[in-house]
Formats: C-alpha cells, structure tokens, sequence
C-alpha cells in the first residue's frame, strides 16, 4: 500500500494515477477544503476514487490525523508543499514541520520508504522556501525511515510557462529581472512524478538514505526567449527591470507573485545539470525546452 500526501496536487496526482494503472494499491490524502482545489494545476478527488484509490482525509499540520492512515503502508509520498499557499500553510509548517512529523509517524508505523519532493538548490543559506525544503529533508534522514530525497530542477510549467508564456498573452515583450541571467536547469513536471512513481516501486535504498537530483535540460532565459521566437516567429523583445521594479506585461493578481519569482530567479546561481543517466535508469524520455514551447504555444493557439 502507498500512502501519497499531496495526491490532490497535480504531480502528486499523477503519481497515484501512475501507480494504480500499474495495479498498486494507493491511498490519496485529501484535506477538505483545500484553498488549492479547483484553481491552478490539480487533481480531483473524485478523479482519484474513480480510478481506485482510497481516500482519507488528513493534514500535515496535525501529525494525529495522519497516523491512523499509515496502518499498512509500505511506502510514502510527500508531494504537499506550502510554496503556492498562503498561511498558515507555510514552506515552514508544510516542507519543514509537516515532513517532520509525517516521517516520524510513517517509522513508527512500519513503513520502510519515505519519498519526498525537494528542489535543486536547498540548503541553509538559501531563500526561505528552499532552507525549509532542507531542513525538511534533514528531519526525514534523522527519522530513520529508509528515505529518499528527490531533488528536481526548476518545473518548466512555472519557471517558464508562467513567468516567460504569461507575459505573451498580452504582447510581444517579455520582463525580467537585473541584469544576471545564469544558466538554469528545468524539468517538466510529468516527469518528475513518473521519477517518484519508479523510485516507489524501486524500493528504498539499501540503507539509510539517498538523494536523486533530476533535470532535462539547461538555459539561460535570453536562450529560451530566443528559442521561443525562432518556434512562434514572434519578433520578441526583452526588458530588464530593476530589483524593485514590478512587471508590467501581466495582470495586477499576478504581478507581485511574478516578479519575486524573477527576483529569485535572477540570484540564483548557475546550474547546468541535465541528469542523462537518470532518465536512462528509470526509463524517462524526458521532455526538453523546445519541446515544451511548442506545447505552450500549442496549447495558446487552441
């Protein structure tokens, strides 16, 4: 039995779908009334019981309510994350504290294999959301649950369809941040969620804990601006702004969420990581960018 928390969230969804197609059984935590549910990317409940899956409803920030549904359980998921919620659902209280309390409960329970979500990027000196991220994963490893700790790069869907794809729906220029613009490594969510579905087949590791990081490919954002002209014949520009400067190519609901994320993108370091033998292990083709423009611009024709 695999336990996911996150199952409502698109790629923790995708997981459970993943596995119950295989013929696993699969139990989905949901929470009722979850702020998330019915906007951005996500996955229904109703989705989830059709294809088989029991669900159960808990939250992370009471550790009590999960523990009853740990009963049986192999294996666990954590696919939940407060980076797209508002309090009280912080990185801190979900990332941290929630992984904290779920890998405690998952090893006293029995289960032998705990597989979180990180990032590319996490550790003590990082923003906020990535130091919550590590010390999320510092708290599993002293656990002692077998564990395996995913590190993915940047999803292509947020760091590219949003930040870059978003800006063109109301013009040809595209905004961004300082005048830095370091090479990034991105991945495409689905990918990502068929990673965790083989590694929670795979098994935990042999003893206690290992770290898989995981990309697909690496550009700067003047390379995919680029790229995305040449593939839509677009005659795109780009306008660097100043850090406390806000976008002006998208709505005011999305401006302030934006332009920190270019913020932070404009200070992260460089990382060239395209994680080849990865892909070939778990037999992943992974989608690369020019794959993925063609299915923003797609997908903006129709």
């Amino acid at each position: 039995m695999y336990l996911i928390v996150g199952a409502t969230g698109s790629l923790g969804g995708r997981v459970a779908k993943d596995l119950l197609a295989r013929g696993e059984r699969v139990r989905a935590v949901v929470r009722a009334g979850s702020p998330l549910r019915g906007t951005g990317r996500h996955t229904t409940p109703d989705e989830l019981r059709s294809l088989g899956a029991e669900l159960v409803e808990a939250d992370l920030r009471q550790p009590e309510t999960l523990e009853p549904h740990l009963e049986g359980v192999t294996a666990v998921a954590m696919t939940a994350s407060g980076t797209k919620r508002m309090p009280p659902d912080t990185t801190q209280a979900v990332d941290h504290e929630g992984a904290a309390a779920l890998a405690r409960a998952a090893e006293r329970a029995g289960a032998d294999h705990l597989v979180y979500l990180s990032a590319r990027g996490t550790g003590p000196d990082a923003p906020e959301f990535l130091r919550n991220k590590w010390l999320g994963e510092n708290a599993i490893r002293e656990s002692g649950i077998g564990a395996t700790v995913v590190r993915p790069a940047l999803f292509m869907e947020d760091w590219i369809g949003f930040l870059i794809g978003a800006q063109l729906q109301s013009g040809t220029k595209v905004q961004l941040v300082g005048d830095a613009d370091p090479v990034k490594a991105f991945v495409a969510e689905p990918d990502v969620a068929k990673l965790v579905t083989a590694l929670l087949v795979e098994g935990p590791p042999a003893e206690g804990s290992r770290q898989v990081d995981y990309s697909a490919a690496a550009a700067s954002y003047g390379e995919i601006i680029e790229r995305l002209a040449r593939l839509s014949g677009l005659p795109l520009s780009v306008e660097r702004l100043g850090p406390d400067q806000q976008l002006t190519t998208l709505a005011a609901p999305l401006t302030e969420a934006a332009t920190g994320l270019l913020n932070v993108a404009a200070h992260m370091g460089e990382d060239t990581l395209v994680a080849r033998e990865v892909s070939q292990r778990y037999g992943i083709d992974p989608v690369g960018i020019d794959d993925f423009l063609r299915q923003m611009l797609a997908a903006a024709a129709a």
